[in-house]
């Protein structure tokens, strides 16, 4: 056991297992609690990464750190955010991983991956969530004027694994090839799960009532990624996510 919130911890833990790569993946996702929470969300985002990057240089560790689409203010016009973007996160979550970031690219050989929106069967992802609420007969309001770029879990797992076997460095999104509405995301959805996509209905994201400030486009290119690799679109992503849907 160690503690990531201590320095002195994480860096015996790093000193006795002498890792020749450090996968930085725990975070606190949640975006309202780290809006509420901003000490527990430095604290976990920002400076347990730090002390993992520290100990990495000193044991010449590689890094893949996973970062979001949430570092982008979500303004750029037809969105695709590359890699080279500004970035102007809008929000305490957006901030920690981005700060996050400034430390792991300090590792001489690190990986940053900024991943979009993963969707699967489970029930904590968009897909997941809307699918079992149509399953069950309900009305889903999803926003028309909110857009993302949802790559399958199945699909992200793969990609990061491979560009981390081959040595991949600097930064690479990892996002489904296609930037789409909630609102039409949540009707094919519906189509490929053979609900109601009447169910499924189109509002504004000012009528969602969000307490915390989220970009309203995170979508990214992958155009980097595709040199190296292919992702399935929503259609196939969706298509095999179904069996476990109707389980």
């Amino acid at each position: 056991p160690y503690d990531p919130l201590s320095e002195e911890s994480v860096a015996r833990l790093v000193e006795g297992q002498k890792p020749s790569l450090l996968v930085l993946a725990e975070e606190i996702e949640d975006v309202e609690y780290c809006e509420q929470h901003r000490r527990d969300a430095m604290e976990f985002n920002t400076r347990a990464v730090r002390f993992f990057a520290d100990a990495a240089r000193k044991a010449e560790a590689r890094v893949v750190y996973r970062s979001t689409a949430f570092v982008f203010d979500g303004r750029k016009p037809g969105g695709l955010y590359t890699e080279t973007d500004k970035v102007n996160p809008i929000n305490v979550y957006g901030e920690t991983k981005l700060m996050g970031e400034v430390h792991v690219d300090k590792v001489p050989e690190f990986l940053i991956v900024r991943l979009g929106e993963v969707y699967g069967p489970g029930p904590g992802n968009f897909a997941g969530h809307v699918g079992a609420q149509l399953k069950a007969g309900e009305k889903v309001e999803l926003a028309r004027d909110m857009f993302f770029s949802p790559v399958l879990i199945d699909d992200a797992a793969r990609v990061i694994q491979t560009l981390a076997d081959n040595r991949m460095t600097g930064w690479f999104n990892v996002a489904g090839p296609e930037r789409v509405s909630h609102y039409a995301f949540g009707r094919r959805i519906a189509a490929a799960f053979g609900a109601d996509e009447g169910l499924v209905v189109p509002v504004s994201a000012s009528e969602l009532g969000m307490t915390v400030p989220v970009p309203l486009d995170t979508s990214l290119s992958i155009a980097k990624l595709s040199l190296l690799i292919s992702v399935r679109g929503i259609d196939e992503g969706l298509a095999a996510m179904k069996p476990a849907m109707e389980k």
